[in-house]
């Protein structure tokens, strides 16, 4: 995975795959180089500049009243889930101690 800042100032994660196939070039002496516009760009900065790379939540998403409904529900039903699964198994004195250490 590779993190880059396009020509429209963007910060984009690209595989690494698209990143040889589509934006290194050869220069005259046969060098690879990025596509002209194209910039590396650190993990610190991407993650600054655009955490929902990394799993924060969109701020250009809006969810609709029918999603939120939907995700509160599925929160609701995977909490009892859990709930009910811990009190069918509940942890043995071995496992807590793993989970310590």
């Amino acid at each position: 995975m590779k993190l880059i800042r396009n020509a429209k100032n963007a910060i984009h994660a690209v595989s690494d795959e698209h990143y040889a196939r589509y934006l290194i070039v050869k220069d005259d002496a046969g060098n690879d180089q990025l596509k002209p516009g194209y910039h590396p760009v650190t993990e610190a900065t991407a993650r600054k500049e655009r955490p929902q790379l990394f799993g924060a939540a969109d701020p250009a998403v809006r969810y609709t009243p029918r999603e939120l409904v939907a995700r509160r529900k599925y929160a609701e039903d995977l909490a009892a889930y859990m709930k009910a699964d811990a009190e069918t198994h509940p942890a043995s004195e071995s496992d807590t101690q793993d989970k310590a250490e």
